[in-house]
């Protein structure tokens, strides 16, 4: 709730509108931010296709509650070493998948959602926040596309992501032009001779850098405009690792602070920005916020001790971490407005004397988006929040989620004490931050759009929209400049504390309208600016139903029968030859059994509900109690054998391997128990006994995506604990790739290579070895001069 000026924000259809007092401010880029608090938002895990399905609404519906919140921080990439990560789709970016797949079929290398996924979750992200009321901070780490360092490789889910990213910038000509175009893209800056210097030895990363800039974040900044209010960068600390300087305030040493500040601003020049480079440790008794750079509108506001319990007494953090508080309460939110001579602040720099406060911590004692146990006590909580929104900064606090790495929306959201916390915290500022006059909620109201010569009806609701800190009788006036001559304001008397918004509309053309409202009590008057936009009607946009996504197919993983795989030995297991849903293709799935140290898995049929592919530990067959015996693994999920048969299917269109279930014998009797560990999760204390026998033990409790890693015990060491696999099953999707007619080299297009295929299958049948079931066009099993001809149709066109 950020009282202290008029701001217009107008990104979307359904336009907003702003509060507006009188304050005594410094104004600039980053004003919006003062007096306010916002919420980090930060979902994890994003990655290969993950982003795909990511919203935000759930959570927004949980805060709806929620009338002081002025923003949301959402991150546009992930941070350390997932920073590549990013949640909007990027052509670029995509380009460096080229297909990659795991074991298991799932992507790898994939960093942005998919062009072919038809979805934007990143500006959904945006519109929801702006249309809730609040506006948007946006979060990219530094790192970008870079490994972290030398010693931490980047993930294995995305392992080649830096070196495709770098061969791309040294092989581009584009790339190349604009890596030349100045000299301090490869060159840092010299005070002696006063110009950039080559430093390519020196810092070899630099160049990379400017291309982030250049070809992805400015690419983004440019898209999504002025729905983005603020961005805030992440680990400064490649900045100055990559030729910059944080600390010494020259400007011509900032310009990969400029470059990244410059290509944010691209899009919205009025989004404030700024840089983490971390805590200020030197002058710390001076000032807590580190140096601010030439770019930095506002703080990034690092908390001390890597943001882990920063309300700790016992060893100062406590004291450390609230000073970032008191600077801002000390200075009217321009926390480097101090000087050396008074010994508030360690520099005499006059260019930074604007730049906010800002404050980025935690909400729990271990991470921004998790944690059981709260950093600070409500009381604190409280005194924190209050300092800061009165004396002009900002706080973003990290939230806690139910499931931050997630698939599930629904888990995307705050965990009940955290919930609780801000709650508690929004009703002690809803009374205190702004007492006296009345108090308008968020950043701004959204207005139902008009529509030409139909009747107008907003409501705007007292608690909701607007609020008395006293609890006094608040009145509302429409004043008439900017308003339409038709639009009235009046009091519903059948609902006390609601004022309608009501008319009919006279336009015939599409008109903006900008107007003020003020709400009055005894003790004063607030506005706030409105944007009223009538047009024509437009059809409201009605999800489409999503398609029941494919059921996945299944597959049952068998031993070889009557084997012993041998002592310490790994067993491979296989499944029947599957057919693809294309009716040509044919595979198989393996595993991998890895079995307990100097144990064998051994399959045979040891009573009636068994077979000979039936499986255990030793000759007997089975898992025994008595016996302590286990599999330490089952695991690598894999395609084998596989053969096109003449279709363009590959094995990586066969994606999604995942453990289903494990079908158990003789697992039903009252001492029988069956252990599993999903995923790393196990199914019960002491496992279970199975309903039935045989019995189908279902194992996707371990994770909402894929099950990739099994481990199978006995769960007690009874004699009667005697059970056997029979098998495992396996779900998997197929992908169908795009097939054009006669394109039977599987390029894309027809061509001369498709016409020495068909000539060369002329004659054929199923079951040759030159048959191709793609030159069958009449589909009688031949390939024949009729299907030549039909062929050379499609190449004519």
């Amino acid at each position: 709730m950020n009282k202290t000026k008029t701001l217009i924000a107008s990104a979307l259809t359904s336009l907003l509108a702003t509060s507006s007092i009188a304050a005594e401010v410094v104004e600039s880029r980053g004003d919006w931010l003062r007096n306010s608090w916002g919420i980090n938002w930060k979902p994890v895990d994003v990655y290969n296709g993950k982003s795909e399905s990511l919203e935000i609404d759930i959570f927004l519906d949980q805060i709806s509650h929620l009338k002081t919140i002025d923003y949301i921080q959402s991150h546009l990439g992930e941070s350390s070493i997932k920073s590549s990560v990013h949640i909007a789709p990027h052509e670029l970016l995509e380009s460096f998948w080229q297909g990659d797949t795991d074991a298991t079929g799932n992507p790898v290398n994939l960093v942005v959602p998919r062009a072919s996924a038809n979805v934007d979750p990143f500006l959904k992200i945006l519109k929801k926040v702006k249309a809730a009321g609040m506006k948007n901070q946006v979060y990219v780490n530094s790192s970008n596309m870079l490994q972290r360092n030398e010693s931490t490789p980047n993930p294995d889910y995305i392992p080649n992501i830096t070196e495709r990213w770098k061969a791309w910038v040294d092989g581009s000509a584009e790339a190349q032009a604009f890596i030349a175009s100045q000299p301090y893209h490869t060159g840092t800056w010299d005070a002696d001779t006063q110009s950039y210097v080559d430093a390519t030895a020196t810092y070899p990363e630099r160049k990379y850098m400017f291309a982030y800039a250049e070809f992805v974040l400015k690419v983004y900044s440019e898209r999504y405009g002025d729905l983005i209010d603020g961005w805030l960068f992440d680990s400064g600390s490649f900045m100055y690792s990559n030729g910059d300087s944080a600390t010494n305030g020259v400007k011509e040493d900032q310009s990969l602070y400029g470059a990244f500040a410059k290509a944010a601003q691209a899009g919205n020049p009025n989004a404030p920005v700024s840089f983490n480079n971390s805590p200020e440790r030197d002058t710390e008794e001076l000032n807590p916020f580190s140096e601010a750079t030439h770019y930095d509108d506002y703080m990034f506001g690092h908390p001390y001790n890597g943001g882990r319990v920063i309300g700790n007494h016992e060893n100062g953090l406590y004291e450390r971490n609230y000073a970032h508080i008191q600077k801002i309460t000390a200075t009217n939110g321009n926390v480097h407005s101090g000087s050396v001579a008074a010994g508030t602040d360690a520099h005499d720099w006059d260019w930074d004397d604007k730049v906010i406060g800002h404050f980025d911590p935690p909400m729990s004692t271990t991470s921004w988006n998790g944690g059981n146990t709260p950093a600070l006590t409500d009381d604190e909580f409280n005194l924190w929040n209050l300092e800061s929104a009165k004396g002009g900064g900002a706080i973003s606090w990290g939230l806690a989620l139910v499931g931050k790495s997630s698939n599930d929306n629904a888990k995307l959201v705050a965990t009940d004490w955290a919930l609780a916390q801000l709650t508690g915290m929004d009703a002690h500022l809803a009374q205190l931050q702004e007492p006296g006059a009345p108090n308008w909620a968020r950043a701004h109201t959204m207005l139902t759009d008009g529509v030409y010569l139909q009747a107008y009806s907003h409501a705007l609701v007292e608690g909701k929209d607007f609020w008395d800190p006293e609890g006094d009788a608040v009145t509302l006036a429409l004043l008439p400049e900017g308003a339409p001559a038709w639009l009235q304001l009046v009091q519903d008397e059948a609902n006390p504390g609601t004022w309608l918004l009501q008319g009919t509309t006279t336009e015939s053309v599409e008109t903006d309208y900008e107007f003020v409202i003020q709400a009055t009590d005894a003790s004063g008057t607030t506005e706030r600016t409105f944007n009223l936009y009538v047009g024509a009607y437009v059809e409201p946009e009605v999800p489409e139903e999503p398609e029941e996504p494919a059921a996945p197919l299944l597959a049952q993983i068998f031993a070889a029968p009557n084997t012993n795989y041998g002592d310490d030995v790994i067993a491979t297991m296989s499944s029947e030859i599957q057919t693809a849903p294309n009716g040509v293709a044919t595979f198989q799935i393996a595993l991998d059994v890895t079995p307990m140290a100097g144990g064998s898995v051994q399959s045979g049929s040891s009573s009636s509900s068994t077979t000979a592919a039936s499986w255990g530990i030793g000759a007997d067959d089975i898992f025994k109690g008595s016996d302590g015996e286990y599999v330490q693994a089952i695991n690598n999920l894999r395609i084998t054998n596989f053969n096109a048969n003449g279709s363009c299917l590959t094995a990586q269109n066969i994606s999604n391997l995942s453990f289903n279930y494990l079908e158990i014998a003789n697992g039903q009797s009252s001492n029988d128990r069956v252990l599993v560990t999903s995923n790393g999760t196990e199914n019960a204390a002491g496992g279970v006994k199975m309903p039935d026998n045989p019995s189908q033990y279902d194992v996707t409790y371990g994770s909402a995506g894929a099950i990739s890693n099994l481990v199978l015990a006995v769960g007690n060491e009874h004699t009667a604990n005697k059970w056997s696999v029979n098998n495992i099953a396996v779900t998997y999707s197929v992908q169908t790739p795009a097939v054009v007619a006669g394109d039977l080299d599987c390029d894309g297009v027809l061509g001369s290579a498709d016409l020495q295929l068909i000539r060369a299958a002329l004659g054929s049948s199923v079951g040759d070895d030159n048959y191709i079931k793609a030159a069958d066009l009449d589909n009688d099993g031949v390939i024949s001069r009729i299907d030549y001809s039909l062929w050379y149709r499609l190449f004519r066109g």
